[in-house]
Protein backbone atom coordinates (compact mmCIF):
# COMPACT_ATOMS: atom_id res chain seq x y z
CA UNK A 1 0.00 0.00 0.00
CA UNK A 2 1.49 3.56 -1.15
CA UNK A 3 1.63 6.30 1.65
CA UNK A 4 -0.39 9.13 0.07
CA UNK A 5 1.56 12.61 -0.04
CA UNK A 6 -1.56 13.50 2.39
CA UNK A 7 0.56 12.28 5.29
CA UNK A 8 4.06 13.78 4.51
CA UNK A 9 2.19 16.92 4.30
CA UNK A 10 0.39 17.38 7.40
CA UNK A 11 2.52 15.09 9.74
CA UNK A 12 5.50 16.22 11.12
CA UNK A 13 7.41 13.67 12.81
CA UNK A 14 4.69 11.75 13.52
CA UNK A 15 2.65 14.47 14.49
CA UNK A 16 -0.48 16.37 12.90
CA UNK A 17 0.24 19.63 11.85
CA UNK A 18 -3.24 21.39 12.14
CA UNK A 19 -2.31 24.41 9.90
CA UNK A 20 -0.82 22.34 7.21
CA UNK A 21 -3.93 20.35 7.11
CA UNK A 22 -6.20 23.15 6.99
CA UNK A 23 -4.10 24.31 4.26
CA UNK A 24 -4.68 20.70 2.25
CA UNK A 25 -8.18 21.59 2.50
CA UNK A 26 -8.27 24.62 1.74
CA UNK A 27 -10.10 26.19 4.74
CA UNK A 28 -9.08 28.12 8.00
CA UNK A 29 -7.43 26.55 11.48
CA UNK A 30 -11.52 28.27 12.59
CA UNK A 31 -12.90 26.02 9.94
CA UNK A 32 -10.89 22.87 10.84
CA UNK A 33 -11.85 23.34 14.30
CA UNK A 34 -15.48 23.11 13.52
CA UNK A 35 -15.23 20.01 11.49
CA UNK A 36 -13.58 18.39 13.82
CA UNK A 37 -15.55 19.92 17.00
CA UNK A 38 -12.96 21.43 18.61
CA UNK A 39 -11.89 24.87 19.55
CA UNK A 40 -9.34 26.28 17.60
CA UNK A 41 -7.46 26.90 19.96
CA UNK A 42 -7.00 23.08 20.83
CA UNK A 43 -5.43 23.04 17.55
CA UNK A 44 -3.30 26.27 17.90
CA UNK A 45 -1.40 24.52 20.92
CA UNK A 46 2.24 23.50 20.21
CA UNK A 47 2.96 20.78 20.56
CA UNK A 48 -1.22 19.32 19.48
CA UNK A 49 -2.55 17.88 22.98
CA UNK A 50 -3.97 14.63 22.96
CA UNK A 51 -7.55 16.20 22.54
CA UNK A 52 -6.64 17.55 18.99
CA UNK A 53 -4.60 14.80 17.83
CA UNK A 54 -7.74 12.48 19.14
CA UNK A 55 -10.03 14.83 17.00
CA UNK A 56 -7.49 15.19 13.64
CA UNK A 57 -6.96 11.69 13.63
CA UNK A 58 -9.65 10.24 11.84
CA UNK A 59 -10.13 13.07 9.61
CA UNK A 60 -6.31 12.33 8.18
CA UNK A 61 -7.06 8.70 7.84
CA UNK A 62 -9.76 9.32 5.82
CA UNK A 63 -8.09 11.70 3.80
CA UNK A 64 -5.51 9.67 3.19
CA UNK A 65 -7.42 6.93 2.36
CA UNK A 66 -9.29 8.97 0.09
CA UNK A 67 -6.21 10.51 -1.73
CA UNK A 68 -5.23 6.44 -2.33
CA UNK A 69 -8.06 5.86 -3.81
CA UNK A 70 -8.45 8.73 -5.78
CA UNK A 71 -5.07 8.81 -7.33
CA UNK A 72 -4.20 12.20 -6.29
CA UNK A 73 -4.44 14.67 -3.05
CA UNK A 74 -6.85 17.31 -4.92
CA UNK A 75 -9.09 14.95 -6.16
CA UNK A 76 -9.61 14.08 -3.01
CA UNK A 77 -10.14 17.04 -1.80
CA UNK A 78 -12.79 17.61 -4.16
CA UNK A 79 -14.36 14.44 -3.56
CA UNK A 80 -14.32 15.35 0.27
CA UNK A 81 -15.94 18.85 -0.16
CA UNK A 82 -18.07 19.01 -2.40
CA UNK A 83 -19.15 15.16 -3.91
CA UNK A 84 -22.19 13.75 -2.33
CA UNK A 85 -22.35 10.53 -0.78
CA UNK A 86 -25.54 8.94 -2.67
CA UNK A 87 -26.15 6.67 -0.41
CA UNK A 88 -26.16 8.74 2.41
CA UNK A 89 -28.51 11.06 1.03
CA UNK A 90 -26.97 14.41 0.09
CA UNK A 91 -24.82 15.32 2.20
CA UNK A 92 -20.93 15.24 1.18
CA UNK A 93 -18.13 13.83 3.34
CA UNK A 94 -16.87 16.91 5.09
CA UNK A 95 -20.59 17.35 6.35
CA UNK A 96 -20.63 13.67 7.52
CA UNK A 97 -17.32 14.52 9.17
CA UNK A 98 -18.84 18.04 10.48
CA UNK A 99 -22.10 16.10 11.97
CA UNK A 100 -19.79 13.54 14.08
CA UNK A 101 -19.42 10.62 11.39
CA UNK A 102 -15.66 10.02 9.95
CA UNK A 103 -15.98 6.19 10.41
CA UNK A 104 -19.30 6.13 8.71
CA UNK A 105 -17.23 7.68 5.67
CA UNK A 106 -14.54 5.96 6.52
CA UNK A 107 -16.25 2.35 6.27
CA UNK A 108 -18.08 4.05 3.08
CA UNK A 109 -14.72 4.54 1.22
CA UNK A 110 -13.60 0.67 2.47
CA UNK A 111 -16.87 -0.57 1.03
CA UNK A 112 -15.80 1.45 -2.38
CA UNK A 113 -12.28 0.27 -2.40
CA UNK A 114 -13.41 -3.64 -2.03
CA UNK A 115 -15.52 -3.42 -4.98
CA UNK A 116 -18.97 -3.24 -2.83
CA UNK A 117 -21.98 -1.08 -4.71
CA UNK A 118 -22.00 1.89 -2.55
Amino acid sequence: MMIPKLLDDVLDAGEIDPKALAATLRISMSELAELVGVSRNTLSTEPLGKKGRDALTPLVRLLSQAAEMAGTEDRAVVWFKYTPIVSMGTKTAMEHVKDGNAGWVQGHLRNVYNGVYA
